[in-house]
């Protein structure tokens, strides 16, 4: 039997791996979509030369808009799974020695983790139907006009900086160990960026995947949830005024048949992935409040 760690990172080009022109397309991400991190698809897809540059440049004029902005509210609505209260975690965590100050710089990265998770899966769902050529905007005879038209700040909200995103190979076995329960609790490939970022307090996350996230994580409602969500993103990027992609059969100049294939997987996983991850962090902060904070627009009115 091979001697192996309990986890190993995904195939990806992390934030400090990427330079020159997918540099600047990182950086740029960062500054539109007004978030943190760059997404784990977006660095799992950089591997692949020219697409993200690309298909971002199509995609960056329409998700920098009031539209997009207000899509993203609404997929952040509807990401509440029907069911029983959770636990709050703040008494087990004071009870293991957490301060005031910890508790409430964890409930703010959840914040900044729920702002940028439905623009992802704006951005995903653009990037996966403008790929096969469906309605991913640009169709309309009118153009959008007044709020929805305009653009939102540029940059990084005040106050916030970028996520350190703890990198599974040099965590220790145990924080390696509830990295692969949070991922195999929803069967997916690695862990997402936002258990990265959280795994920097292993003990809250055990806590949130035991209280808030194995109850639900593989139930009917919350693949309703999903659904819904997935449905929400499609039917808003038609409203855009460009296509916001682009499709693969532009690419075939440059892309390789089993870079295509490969691409059209990964942008269909993505798709359900970033659906599932909003859902998860939205309920880990419901946890500490209610449906009403953790669905709550914090950094763009």
């Amino acid at each position: 039997m091979l001697d192996r760690p309990i986890l190993a990172k995904f195939p990806q080009v992390d934030h400090h791996q990427a330079s020159g022109k997918l540099a600047e397309v990182y950086e740029d991400i960062h500054n539109t979509l007004r978030v943190p991190w760059v997404a784990f698809g977006i660095r799992v897809m950089s591997q692949f030369p020219h697409f993200i540059p690309e298909t971002w440049a199509a995609l960056k004029p329409n998700i920098s808009t009031r539209y997009a902005e207000d899509g993203a509210d609404l997929v952040r609505l509807n990401s509440i799974v029907p069911g029983p209260v959770m636990p709050n975690p703040t008494p087990k965590l004071k009870a293991m020695g957490w301060k005031d100050a910890e508790i409430e710089e964890l409930k703010t990265a959840l914040d900044l983790l729920n702002y940028g998770n439905p623009k992802y899966l704006i951005l995903i769902t653009a990037f996966n139907e403008a790929w096969h050529e469906r309605n991913a905007g640009g169709r309309n005879s009118a153009k959008l006009s007044g709020r929805d038209a305009e653009r939102i700040p540029y940059g990084l909200p005040k106050g916030v900086k970028k996520f350190h995103l703890l990198d599974p190979d040099q965590a220790d076995d145990r924080t390696q160990t509830i990295l692969r329960d949070v991922r195999d609790a929803s069967l997916h490939h690695g862990p997402a960026s936002d258990y990265r970022v959280l795994g920097r307090w292993p003990d809250y996350l055990e806590l949130a995947l035991k209280d808030s996230l194995q109850p639900v994580v593989l139930s009917a409602e919350y693949d309703e949830t999903a659904r819904r969500i997935r449905k929400i993103a499609r039917e808003h990027i038609k409203g855009f005024d460009n296509v916001a992609g682009v499709a693969w059969r532009d690419l075939t100049d440059k892309l390789s048949a089993e870079q295509v294939a490969g691409l059209t997987g990964i942008l269909f996983m993505y798709n359900r992935f970033i659906a599932d991850i909003t859902i998860a962090i939205i309920r880990l902060k419901q946890a500490f409040t209610n449906a009403e904070d953790a669905t709550e627009n914090k950094y763009t009115k």
